[in-house]
């Protein structure tokens, strides 16, 4: 595997990640996921676990808004089923700690 198929996929492992943690999954499912995921690619590593981890701090963060701005908003994103700002961020940070925890195991 080259260094950009390896970041490719290491990229990919902490979107997944994220995105288990946005879709509210059971951490057990998540971590199973996940585990899987990087066997089938090769790549069941500390390592690359932590690489992934990493990886989300590099991510797009969501845009500032202010106090009034987020409850302003808040009742179009429940309609809507859109995360706010503060979800997106605390799915960012479990998912990061599940990649950490996956990296721990492995140690």
């Amino acid at each position: 595997m080259s260094d950009e198929e390896l970041r490719a996929a290491v990229e990919g492992l902490a979107r997944t990640a994220v995105t288990l943690a946005e879709r509210d999954e059971r951490e057990t499912n998540a971590l199973g996921y996940l585990r899987d995921l990087s066997d089938q690619l090769g790549l069941c590593t500390s390592a690359v676990f932590r690489a992934a981890a990493a990886a989300i701090t590099e991510m797009p963060q969501p845009p500032l808004e202010s106090a009034e701005e987020t409850e302003r908003a808040r009742p179009m994103r429940t309609m809507l089923g859109v995360p706010s700002a503060e979800d997106r961020l605390s799915a960012a940070l479990k998912g990061r700690e599940w990649l950490l925890r996956l990296a721990d195991e492995l140690e």
